[in-house]
C-alpha cells in the first residue's frame, strides 16, 4: 500500500516508497559504517592493550571513553556547523579528517598518547551522525524518514560489527600499526563516496550566522521542550548499556566457565547484523503502534536479554546477548526519528544533543561498569544494566502519554 506526504504534512496523492531514496540510504549507511568501524575496532583488543601497555583491566576502557567523550564534545559543535555550512559538506570533511588523524596512530608509542589522539579522532568524527540525521529530516518524506534512519543505523551497526570483527581476528596475523592503516584508508575512500553518492540538499536552509550567544541560547531552548529533554535521558541510557556490554563481554567470556579467547568472544558482534531488520522495523512498528510504546517494549526484552547471560551455558548467553544487541539498535533508531520529528527548530543542533547525550552515556557509564564489573563481576554489572533500562522504560511510558499515534503503513 502506498502511502502519501507533503512537506507540511498534509496529505495529497503523490506515493512514498523507501525505495525512491536508495543512494541516501547508501551513501549515508556507508558514512555511518565508516565512523564506527574506525572508532570501534579498538574496543575488541582490551584485553590485548591492558597487556601490552600494562594498563588496570578496570582501567583499559579509557581509551574508548575517551573517543566517544569526544566524540560527544564534537557534537554540541557540529550541529551547529552543519545547520550553517550544511549536511553533506560536513560528512565529507569528517570522513576525511578522521582518515588522516588515523594514519598518525601508528607513529604513538605512549598509551598517553594513544589515547589522547584517538580521543582527537573521535571530535573529527563527531559531524557525521547529527548532519546525517538532520539531512534525513529535510530531504526524506515524513512517513519513511524513520526508516530511512533505520538504515542508517544499521550502516553504523554494520560499522561497528566490522570493525570488532576484523580487528579480533587480524590482531593474531598482523601489527595493530597495520589495522590503523587500514582503518585510516576507508575513512578517505567513503569519503569520496559519499561525494559521489549523496544527492545535494534541496531543503537546506542555513543559519544566517555563528553567533555564539545565539548557538548557546537555541540548545537551551531545546531543553524547555519535554519530548527532546527526556529524550536525552534515554540516549544517555540506551548507549551506557551496549557500550557496558561489549566492554567487559571478553574479559568474561575469558575466564570461568567459557574460557573463550578475545578473538572468539568478537564474533559476537556478528549480531549487530540484526540492525538490518531492527532497526527499520522500529520505526515501521512505531508509525503504526506509537514510538515510544515500541521503546519501552524493546528496553523489557534488552533486560530479559540480560538475565539470560547470568548462565553457565554458552548458547543461552549468546542468545542473550543477540536479543539485547538487536533490540539495542532498535532503540537507537527510534530515539533519533523522535529527536527529528519533535524538534521544533535547529534540528542539526537538537539531533546534536541528542548524540552528546548517547555518547557520553557509552563513555560514563561504560567507564563506571569497569568498576563495578571489577568489584563486582558480571553479576552486579548486569544488576545495574538492569535498572538503567527500567529508567528508560519509565521515561518512554511518561512520553507515551503525549505522543500521537501516526497509523500509516510504510511501502519497502
Amino acid at each position: 500500500m502506498a502511502i502519501t506526504h507533503t512537506k507540511d504534512n498534509q496529505l495529497n496523492s503523490a506515493p512514498v516508497k523507501v525505495s525512491n531514496y536508495i543512494r541516501i540510504i547508501l551513501a549515508l549507511a556507508l558514512s555511518g559504517l565508516a565512523e564506527l568501524a574506525s572508532l570501534f575496532f579498538i574496543q575488541p583488543l582490551l584485553p590485548v592493550l591492558a597487556v601490552e601497555y600494562d594498563v588496570p583491566v578496570s582501567q583499559v576502557s579509557i581509551i574508548l571513553s575517551a573517543e566517544t567523550a569526544l566524540l560527544a564534545i564534537g557534537l554540541l559543535f557540529t550541529g551547529t556547523l552543519s545547520d550553517h555550512y550544511g549536511r553533506k559538506k560536513l560528512i565529507i570533511v569528517s570522513l576525511l579528517l578522521g582518515g588522516l588523524l588515523t594514519m598518525l596512530c601508528p607513529l604513538v608509542e605512549s598509551w598517553a598518547m594513544l589515547v589522547a589522539l584517538r580521543a582527537v579522532i573521535g571530535l573529527a568524527l563527531s559531524g557525521i551522525a547529527a548532519a546525517a540525521t538532520a539531512y534525513i529530516s529535510e530531504e526524506v518524506a515524513p512517513v519513511v524518514a524513520g526508516v530511512v534512519t533505520g538504515y542508517f543505523v544499521f550502516g553504523n551497526s554494520m560499522g561497528g560489527m566490522s570493525g570488532r570483527i576484523v580487528a579480533s581476528q587480524l590482531i593474531d596475523h598482523i601489527s595493530i600499526n597495520t589495522i590503523f592503516y587500514g582503518f585510516a584508508i576507508s575513512l578517505i575512500l567513503v569519503a569520496l563516496l559519499v561525494n559521489f553518492l549523496l544527492p545535494t540538499s534541496r531543503n537546506f536552509k542555513p543559519t544566517q550566522n555563528l553567533n555564539v550567544l545565539r548557538v548557546v541560547k537555541g540548545a537551551a531552548s531545546h531543553f524547555k521542550n519535554k519530548k527532546l529533554a527526556l529524550a536525552f535521558v534515554i540516549s544517555f541510557i540506551i548507549f551506557g548499556v551496549f557500550t557496558s556490554l561489549y566492554n567487559y563481554l571478553a574479559f568474561f567470556l575469558k575466564g570461568e566457565p567459557f574460557h573463550i579467547s578475545p578473538a572468539n568472544a568478537g564474533l559476537l558482534s556478528f549480531s549487530f547484523a540484526l540492525s538490518f531488520f531492527t532497526a527499520p522495523q522500529a520505526g515501521r512498528l512505531s508509525a503504526k503502534y506509537g514510538s515510544m510504546r515500541v521503546l519501552r517494549a524493546l528496553f523489557v526484552m534488552m533486560a530479559l536479554g540480560m538475565l539470560l547471560t547470568l548462565t553457565s551455558n554458552v548458547v543461552t548467553f549468546i542468545i542473550g546477548a543477540v536479543v539485547f544487541t538487536g533490540c539495542f539498535f532498535g532503540c537507537h533508531s527510534i530515539g533519533l526519528s523522535w529527536v527529528s520529528k519533535n524538534a521544533t527548530h535547529a534540528r542539526g543542533q537538537a539531533v546534536a544533543l541528542y548524540l552528546f547525550f548517547y555518547y557520553m552515556g557509552g563513555s560514563v557509564i561504560g567507564f563506571v561498569n569497569g568498576f563495578v564489573f571489577h568489584s563486582m563481576g558480571w553479576q552486579g554489572m548486569t544488576g545495574f544494566i538492569i535498572a538503567l533500562l527500567a529508567v528508560g522504560a519509565v521515561v518512554a511510558t511518561y512520553l507515551s502519554s503525549s505522543e500521537t499515534k501516526a497509523m500509516v503503513p510504510v511501502e519497502s
